[in-house]
């Protein structure tokens, strides 16, 4: 039996990721709002998968300072960021497997913890938690500009 592959059709990740700060704002498509995330207020909830480990737990704690965990916890979205940190703390053994680390990266963007995730979620940071862009380094002068004329 021969099946066929998928072809065509719409790509979740085809095409360029929104920027909120575009000069240009009447593109199509381009007409949701972002959110602004707060800074969370509240302590993490309880986990809600068996067995937490040390590690887990900590990764846990952590997440929850994090100000994506307001939508998390507007969505409703405490098993899937459960999930995340299970399959964080199996990818960090050196034994972990290469799916394990891809789960590990779809839930990032998933859970908005990637700047691809926040782009696509359309959530940005507070202004006191977006990185700081340092200038570019300047350019070295180019071989040709360095090379002097000698006379013989």
């Amino acid at each position: 039996m021969v099946v066929p592959l998928a072809s065509g059709g719409a790509r979740g990740n085809a095409g360029r990721v929104a920027d909120p700060a575009a000069l240009r704002r009447e593109r199509s498509g381009d007409s949701a709002t972002w959110t602004v995330l707060d800074v969370p207020d509240f302590g993490a909830p309880d986990f809600p998968l068996d067995e937490l480990s040390g590690r887990e737990a900590t990764i846990w704690a952590r997440l929850w300072l994090k100000p994506q965990a307001t939508e998390w916890l507007r969505l409703g979205l405490e098993d899937e960021v459960a999930l995340y940190v299970r399959y964080l703390a199996e990818a960090e053994k050196a034994e972990a497997s290469g799916s394990v680390r891809t789960l590990v990266k779809q839930h990032q963007e998933l859970l908005g913890l990637s700047t691809a995730g926040l782009n696509r979620l359309r959530w940005q940071l507070p202004a006191g938690d977006a990185p700081k862009v340092e200038a570019a380094p300047k350019r070295k002068a180019s071989s040709r500009a360095r090379l002097k004329v000698v006379e013989n």
